[in-house]
């Protein structure tokens, strides 16, 4: 019965195949040639879009929060100015009975204030759920950083941004992010501290390419 073929192998195990250690094929040309690719589980988007990634609601959090305590005080203004009109209510010596014109002007503003608050929540809500249609279960490629510091280090923070896959020719790609696009990384899971030489793979397709064009055999060269 033939064996299954892998369709990736970790570093260490393409370095043993070579006869090579990790922190070789990093320090060589390998990288240069060899897509490196590690798993994430979490949300990616394009490192530029600044509305989706975290932190860009601010703004319009910011401006929901402020009109949400306007309308809210001008309610309470338009409550009291009411009460007074209707001989209920003693206003205190910090308010001004309002005349109809200004009353008017106080109930437009309350009106376009939560207008405002109905269009930024619905954006809000909108963001959120666009925000999880960015869920990514599978490999990312390697930033040359990330490679340098694991090379370096034997193993480096885990990383923010990383490469979004290419597909291959022909292939539909479901993707909401286009291939090989700088991508960030949030909420993965479960939490992964640090990326090591174990956690790298590489395409069995592109090994293969690899070795008919002799790379694994200048690689060796190269080593100690």
């Amino acid at each position: 019965m033939p064996l299954i073929e892998p369709l990736t192998l970790t570093l260490p195990e393409l370095a043993e195949r070579w006869h090579m250690t990790p922190q070789d094929m990093l320090a060589g040309a390998v990288p240069q040639v060899l897509p490196m690719y590690f798993y994430f589980d979490g949300l990616v988007f394009s490192f530029g879009d600044k509305w989706l990634r975290a932190h860009g609601d601010a703004a319009i959090t910011q401006d929901l929060d402020t009109h949400q305590a306007r309308a809210a005080s001008i309610e309470i203004d338009l409550q009291r100015q009411a009460l007074h009109k209707r001989g209920l209510l003693k206003l205190t010596q910090w308010e001004d009975a309002l005349s109809d014109a200004a009353l008017a002007e106080l109930q437009a503003e309350s009106d376009r204030l939560n207008g405002e608050i109905v269009r930024l929540t619905a954006l809000l809500k909108q963001r959120h759920e666009d925000r999880q249609q960015h869920v990514r279960n599978g490999l990312l490629r390697a930033a040359p950083r990330t490679l340098s510091e694991i090379a370096l280090h034997g193993k480096t923070r885990f990383p923010q941004f990383a490469f979004m896959p290419n597909t291959a020719p022909g292939a539909d790609s479901p993707e909401r992010v286009p291939p090989g696009a700088v991508v960030a990384m949030e909420d993965g899971f479960p939490l992964k501290q640090v990326l090591t030489a174990a956690d790298l793979v590489i395409a069995m397709l592109d090994i293969k390419l690899a070795e008919q064009a002799g790379l694994h055999q200048q690689s060796g060269q190269s080593g100690p």
